[in-house]
């Protein structure tokens, strides 16, 4: 496949991004113990690595096929989440994954909206969507652990923003 330029430079910046934060990964999977952690680890992994495999099929300039991810969103079982678990490490690393996860979903998404050739703008899309999910499911273990705390607004002024912007529907 011969891809514009914006596209190779591009997926070379990811590749070597992804060299490093699959190394990461792989490194907090010896060390997390928590079994809902250890699987999304395994499946972010397991992912990357369809990411990883795609793109070097789309820079494969013998390749003319479109080239799809063998990976879906990401599932994980919620009964998994231990709220006994009391490893300060843990509350650090997921804190981070969560960065990761939605420091790589927002890449994905703008460097798509970058690109030119439909079939690396399609599985970018796709990709920014693997990583959002994963943002999701760290960010609710953090919460479900008592981690996370997000000052909810006043209802009073969530009334005044809806009732100041409803003309928009007229």
């Amino acid at each position: 496949m011969h891809l514009p330029a914006m596209d190779v430079g591009l997926m070379d910046e990811h590749l070597a991004a992804h060299e490093g934060i699959l190394y990461k990964l792989r490194k907090y999977e010896e060390i997390v113990n928590d079994p809902y952690v250890r699987k999304l680890l395994k499946d972010q992994i397991i992912i990357m690595m369809d990411h990883v495999r795609v793109m070097l099929a789309l820079l494969d300039p013998e390749r003319d096929a479109w080239v799809s991810l063998a990976t879906t969103n990401p599932e994980v079982d919620t009964a998994l989440i231990n709220q006994s678990t009391m490893n300060p490490n843990l509350k650090r690393i997921v804190a981070e994954l969560v960065a990761t996860s939605k420091q790589m979903a927002s890449d994905n998404y703008t460097s798509a909206l970058r690109m030119k050739n439909d079939n690396v703008k399609h599985v970018h899309f796709q990709m920014a969507m693997q990583q959002a999910t994963f943002q999701n499911y760290y960010a609710f273990f953090m919460e479900k652990m008592g981690w996370n705390v997000s000052p909810k607004a006043v209802l009073a002024d969530q009334a005044k923003v809806v009732q100041h912007f409803k003309h928009l529907l007229n």
